[in-house]
């Protein structure tokens, strides 16, 4: 290893190599490892700057748009209160169209089925997503 020439330089030509010692080995390793990371990051923070900047312009367009929009709209009317629902007509007839769903997905006429209890579920999920948490659920041995 020549004393004018660094550890770069050494590391360009892939004979001298054998000629190192394992600690300069290692130090060229982890200089290229911190090139390399910080060569990675710096393209992060330049994605992330990039995709800042772009929301902030499209936001303050959107912004503009809406405020422009609601200029120049006039006040909606207020609209009439739909009219209340009695709660057992529209329990008939969700108790209908469920009965009916459950007899064409059996493929019976649905003369024998008989609906004793329809709850509503309450909360975030989904009656898809709780039933698939069930089903999920139910296949785990305990």
């Amino acid at each position: 290893m020549n004393g004018n020439e660094s550890l770069m330089d050494i590391f360009k030509d892939p004979t001298t190599i054998h000629s190192l010692s394992f600690g300069e080995k290692m130090l060229g390793s982890t200089v290229t490892m911190i090139m390399g990371l910080g060569i990675t990051f710096m393209v992060l923070i330049l994605i992330w700057i990039f995709i800042v900047v772009m929301g902030k312009v499209l936001g303050a367009a959107d912004h503009h748009k809406e405020a422009k929009a609601a200029a120049a709209a006039p006040a909606p009317a207020p609209a009439e209160a739909p009219a209340p629902v009695e709660p057992a007509a529209a329990d008939d007839s969700l108790v209908a169209v469920i009965s009916a769903a459950i007899a064409a997905y059996e493929g019976t006429g649905g003369d024998n089925l008989v609906v004793k209890k329809i709850t509503r579920l309450s909360g975030d999920m989904t009656p898809w997503t709780s039933a698939a948490n069930n089903a999920r659920m139910a296949t785990r041995e305990m």
